[in-house]
């Protein structure tokens, strides 16, 4: 009986570890592919290549997204589940550009502001997820817009 308990205890000594990575793990890195070029939400981007602030008290923010309830009244929807492959949406041939989230009134390339309200709204945005926030959506569709909209200057290398 003894040896059986001791077993026992130390399986569940060992059981915690394995158990251990999924509250200690960073939240995975989204990526979503627009075009040629796939746009990387990354919190731990030392040099991310976009940042953004979310600031729903700007006065005057680069972009206005009102949050809506429902796909069907939106202009831009995500809907993912929660499978996490390896590597993800991630993989791609293409460019990667990085974008962050940056945090109070840190100087951002963009600033972006979120209401319910369509007022002044450049964009509807519907997110149904278990791991990206609207805050999430926002920032990267904000970029995705922000780089469509540049105007293209043809180089020679």
């Amino acid at each position: 009986m003894d040896k059986i308990q001791k077993t026992l205890i130390l399986l569940f000594v060992a059981a915690i570890p394995a158990a251990a990575p999924p509250f200690f793990a960073s939240a995975p890195e989204l990526c979503f592919t627009s075009g040629s070029l796939t746009y990387q939400l990354s919190a731990s981007a030392a040099a991310p290549n976009y940042t953004v602030r979310i600031d729903n008290q700007a006065a005057a923010p680069d972009f206005r997204v009102q949050v809506v309830d429902r796909a069907e009244l939106a202009d831009f929807a995500l809907v993912d589940d929660v499978t996490l492959a390896p590597g993800g949406g991630c993989k791609t041939a293409g460019l990667i550009r990085t974008v962050k989230i940056v945090a109070g009134k840190s100087i951002a390339d963009l600033t972006v502001s979120l209401a319910r309200e369509p007022t002044g709204a450049d964009l509807a945005l519907y997110v149904h997820s278990a791991r990206v926030t609207h805050q999430d959506a926002a920032a990267l569709f904000a970029v995705m817009r922000h780089v469509q909209t540049m105007p293209k200057i043809a180089t020679r290398r």
